[in-house]
């Protein structure tokens, strides 16, 4: 054997006996059963390994994964992993990774699945107009607490339980959700406009400035929040704050569009004042930021029409008309402020129109939680929009010729379509 060979041989045979040395028999042993999936004896020589090495982090981290929650046993599972965690998140085991990174990749993993369950459940729950106590609602129900128990500090599950528990009528158990939730994710944007949402439900107005506030502070850009907490309170008699939250929103915000956005809420908060000529200027803000936005123009033809003034609410809807033109709601408000300027045959003929205007649409490709303006881009304007506005936020039904979509808080929520 030549000199080389020698060397390279000895090295490996070093290695080998480095390698099989940092491992207990048991250890050894338990991941020759890992390898060929006998997980009964696995377990066994897993247990047996942690009595013999029981500062390594990696043999309750394989437990964990590998046993318990493969078994659906989460409990044990978080238990595992808990134990691995305290003998040292950032000690390096297995293919060289850390300890904490592991054991919340093996958590993800697990969460996932049951997580994306849920969802389904409850996807098809909302399609089928089932009321809260259908059975496909209870499924997603145990799905989102499973998927806690994996992941207890989900936030995102939190927030998806308290709506189905809503759903289902317990409110209790929707507001002990997401105050469990925000409690153990306090950074969630979306789980803290949801405890927002919930505490307004129920008339607790003033919780829900809690979390409003929350959300604002986790994202200052983010107008549904602002406008949440500008309406939050205006609706407990402050309306100074309303008007400041949005005006140094506005006076922060860079972007064109969040800026129209934030300057259209507030032109809706001025008409609810009855300030119509605030109104009016926040409204033409919007549109000069962003002369795409249709609700902007929407909203000065409205506030217009509102203040009487008629001829400048007609420009407005014919502009409106040019836009959609197949939509009939714009005809219907056209014929309205004619009418109101004597014009009776020209208001006729608009309303005429409105009855013969149709607008087929397909739902086949809607989503649900997907925003107004991916709604409209998909599927084209509606026949007509309800509105309602309370303490719980803005719910809207659109109208179409083969269907009604709902909005809570400009995010569809379901759909029905007529047969």
């Amino acid at each position: 054997m030549t000199k080389s060979k020698i060397t390279v041989f000895a090295l490996f045979s070093l290695m080998l006996v480095l390698f099989i040395g940092c491992a207990s028999e048991e250890l050894t042993s338990a991941k020759l059963y890992i390898q060929q999936q006998d997980w009964d004896n696995a377990e066994i020589y897993l247990v047996k390994a942690l009595a013999v090495e029981p500062e390594n982090p990696e043999i309750p981290y394989l437990l964990g994964d590998l046993i318990y929650g493969r078994n659906m046993d989460w409990g044990k599972m978080n238990k595992m992993f808990d134990k691995a965690l305290s003998l040292g998140a950032d000690k390096v085991i297995l293919q060289g990774g850390k300890v904490g990174d592991y054991v919340a990749q093996a958590r993800e993993k697990h969460w996932v699945t049951i997580y994306n369950k849920g969802i389904s459940y409850f996807n098809e729950f909302r399609k089928s107009g089932d009321g809260e106590d259908s059975p496909i609602l209870q499924d997603a129900i145990a799905s989102f607490k499973t998927a806690i128990e994996v992941n207890p500090n989900s936030g995102q599950s939190y927030g998806i339980l308290a709506n189905c528990l809503f759903a289902s009528g317990d409110s209790d158990g929707a507001l002990e959700a997401v105050t469990i939730g925000t409690a153990k994710d306090p950074g969630n944007f979306d789980l803290s406009m949801t405890a927002g949402k919930m505490f307004l439900a129920v008339d607790d107005k003033e919780s829900a400035l809690i979390y409003y506030k929350r959300a604002v502070d986790i994202d200052p850009t983010n107008s549904l929040a602002t406008r949440q907490l500008a309406q939050t309170y205006y609706d407990v008699g402050d309306k100074e704050m309303s008007l400041a939250i949005y005006e140094g929103a506005i006076a922060k915000e860079t972007d064109n569009n969040l800026k129209a956005d934030l300057y259209y809420n507030l032109g809706v908060l001025n008409m609810q004042l009855g300030d119509f000529q605030q109104a009016e200027d926040n409204f033409s803000m919007a549109y000069d930021y962003n002369p795409d936005d249709i609700d902007a123009l929407r909203g000065i033809a409205q506030t217009f029409e509102n203040a009487e003034k008629w001829s400048r609410a007609e420009y407005f809807y014919r502009k409106l008309i040019d836009i959609e033109p197949e939509n009939p709601q714009h005809y219907r408000a056209m014929a309205r402020v004619l009418l109101r300027q004597g014009d009776t045959d020209e208001a006729q003929r608009y309303f005429d129109i409105s009855k013969n205007v149709k607008f087929e649409v397909t739902f086949e490709k809607l989503e649900l939680g997907m925003n107004k303006e991916d709604v409209r881009n998909l599927v084209g304007p509606p026949k007509e929009v309800n509105k309602d506005v309370g303490d719980w936020g803005v719910k809207e039904q659109w109208v179409y010729n083969n269907g009604y979509l709902y909005f809570d808080n400009g995010i569809l929520s379901s759909w029905q379509e007529r047969e």
